[in-house]
């Protein structure tokens, strides 16, 4: 995403929401994404308000997560300590004054869309 997001001047603003503090969220930005937005949310309201979904033991501990592991590590993405609710299944969503125009639904925890696609996605999402 942060890859895709330098690259096109089209593409969304991007906000995220996180349980952990947000001295923690700023450390762990820093090293990823310095210039990304962050919401700290350890009560979970946005979550809520989202609807984010509890994830299943396949959705956490299945087949395609371990693969999608094993391809992370190889790229060299490592693990870090859980912060926050663990069973919280990841979300995606595209917002406009305040309408939640198109979501994105983790089938497991390593699962995403082509971050490339979303600048386009949300041009097509506002034309409607």
């Amino acid at each position: 995403m942060r890859d895709a997001a330098a690259h096109d001047p089209g593409y969304p603003g991007v906000l995220f929401f996180h349980q952990a503090s947000a001295a923690a969220a700023e450390e762990f930005f820093e090293s990823f994404w310095p210039e990304a937005r962050a919401v700290s949310d350890p009560n979970k309201r946005f979550y809520q308000a989202f609807q984010v979904e509890t994830a299943s033991l396949r959705q956490i501990f299945g087949p395609s997560v371990w693969l999608k592991a094993l391809l992370a590590a190889r790229k060299g993405n490592r693990m870090r300590r859980t912060v926050g609710d663990p069973w919280d299944m990841p979300g995606l969503f595209l917002v406009r004054n305040g309408r939640i125009l198109w979501t994105w639904r983790f089938k497991h925890v390593g699962d995403h869309p082509d971050f490339s696609q979303l600048a386009a996605l949300t041009a097509s999402q506002l034309e409607n």
